[in-house]
């Protein structure tokens, strides 16, 4: 997926708010949109890929403010999701069918994709996810739960490629019903800091190693996939797949640029106007989508 008009306005303003989040010196601010206005004047092409050109940003910012913007917010929404767990553990079990209960997980974790902070033009309040899972079935745009399921029944592996902290939490309960249909789960989190998405470091507190088969990372703080950046490891896991579950718009908006021999299953929220087009449907729904 390409860059759109719109992505210029919420690049920037993520890296502004991002500066914010870091520090209270408004010379560091200065500084940050200096350098992003620069990046943007060089990058910003018709050939550019938004999560791609979002990684180079972050790392402009956390070179100039020196800190994790997303640190403690990572770990508040950690908390938050672990808090919840319990209950939405026991929804999924309620289903004595083994697809009911797979389809239940599925919808969880696409609801929990709703975790991000400061998209442009959308406030996000935490607290709001407990809704955001109750009306799931309602903001489903694209369901190939289906199809999702019956490929779990003929693999022997997922490489299961993780999103945003919190959101790894509700991802367990996933990971979880596909490893009862057979197939080991190959955990994947970024190899460092890059926006609110997780790593090692959030797959230890929430205690991922404990569901899946092996709990890796890309190699680098990178958005979605990056081949330029991320680990040979790495890719030649992603390459060597039989199946592979991609959550969230920053995998989307770069695998849909890979070519890739395996089938890849997309569960994420429309949260932009740009990804949501690419897709086919509104923005703020939930979608499933078999590439």
């Amino acid at each position: 997926m390409k860059v759109q008009m719109q992505c210029a306005h919420c690049l920037l303003e993520r890296a502004v708010n991002q500066a914010k989040l870091a520090s209270d010196d408004t010379s560091v601010h200065m500084k940050v949109v200096s350098e992003i206005l620069h990046m943007l004047s060089m990058q910003f092409t018709s050939e550019s890929v938004p999560s791609h050109i979002g990684t180079d940003r972050d790392l402009i910012v956390q070179q100039i403010t020196g800190k994790d913007p997303y640190k403690e917010l990572k770990h508040l929404s950690n908390t938050m999701a672990l808090s919840i767990l319990p209950e939405l553990w026991g929804i999924v079990e309620e289903e004595t069918d083994a697809f009911r209960r797979f389809r239940k997980a599925t919808l969880i974790a696409a609801a929990a994709n709703a975790i991000e902070f400061d998209v442009s033009g959308r406030d996000f309040d935490i607290h709001e996810l407990r809704s955001i899972i109750e009306r799931v079935e309602e903001d489903l745009a694209i369901d190939q739960t289906t199809e999702f399921y019956r490929y779990c029944n003929d693999v022997s592996e997922v490489v299961y490629l993780l999103d945003n902290a919190g959101e790894i939490v509700l991802d367990i309960i996933l990971i979880r019903e596909i490893k009862r249909l057979g197939p080991k789960v190959y955990a994947v989190v970024k190899g460092g800091p890059i926006l609110n998405d997780a790593t090692l470091l959030d797959a230890d507190e929430v205690g991922l190693h404990e569901h899946a088969d092996s709990v890796l990372d890309t190699g680098a703080p990178a958005i979605g996939v990056n081949l330029e950046r991320d680990s040979e490891e790495f890719i030649s896991l992603l390459y060597n797949a039989k199946l592979i579950v991609a959550k969230g718009m920053g995998n989307y908006e770069s695998m849909t640029e890979i070519d890739l021999p395996s089938p890849v299953v997309h569960i994420m929220r429309t949260k932009c106007i740009p990804v949501a087009t690419h897709v086919g449907c509104e923005r703020n729904k939930n979608v499933i989508l078999l590439r």
